[in-house]
């Protein structure tokens, strides 16, 4: 299924969601450049040299996001990991050893449902599986990284996992700063 068509304008082209590029039709040298571009218009200019070109070589619009290929290199049993009863052990044995009140327990599994709707509909649960593995992993390990960057610590259910030491739904910040 293909994720929601999200881009980012920058000074000489778009760069989609996805990683593809696109180019105004009149930088159509650019996307020569690109293996990945597209142009914003098909023009009479581009229309001409598509019918010169091999399929491959042809230059298409952009219109719709590629799905994304999680074929990563993971252990089988991350590949089939439950993402659901992950988080909801890690928000259990959270919950049991800071002995949150009523309400405080109540908001803490509406955040999770609230941000697990979020990375199911953007397509990127794999992700989730990715970032399980390679914290379980440098844990096995001993190696130490850093307590949180950027937007990510606004997502509890990073939290929960151990991606970063920052707990957003304490701190009262916006899942919609990372996940919108």
């Amino acid at each position: 299924m293909s994720q929601p068509l999200s881009k980012t304008v920058l000074k000489d082209r778009t760069l989609w969601f996805d990683g593809d590029s696109s180019y105004p039709a009149k930088s159509i040298s650019k996307a020569f450049a690109n293996p990945i571009a597209f142009v914003d218009e098909i023009t009479e200019e581009i229309q001409r040299y598509n019918l010169l070109v091999s399929d491959k070589e042809k230059i298409y619009e952009k219109f719709k996001n590629r799905p994304f290929n999680f074929d990563w290199n993971i252990p089988d049993e991350y590949k089939t990991l439950n993402i659901v009863d992950y988080i909801t052990d890690k928000l259990t044995a959270e919950c049991e050893q800071k002995k949150y009140l009523d309400e405080e327990l109540i908001e803490r599994i509406n955040r999770v449902s609230q941000e697990l709707i979020l990375y199911k509909k953007h397509g990127v649960e794999d992700v989730l599986r990715v970032l399980i593995f390679v914290i379980n992993t440098l844990t096995n390990q001993g190696v130490v990284w850093g307590v949180g960057r950027g937007s990510s610590v606004s997502s509890y259910v990073l939290y929960l996992i151990g991606v970063h030491d920052v707990d957003s739904v304490k701190y009262g910040l916006s899942i919609a700063d990372f996940l919108h």
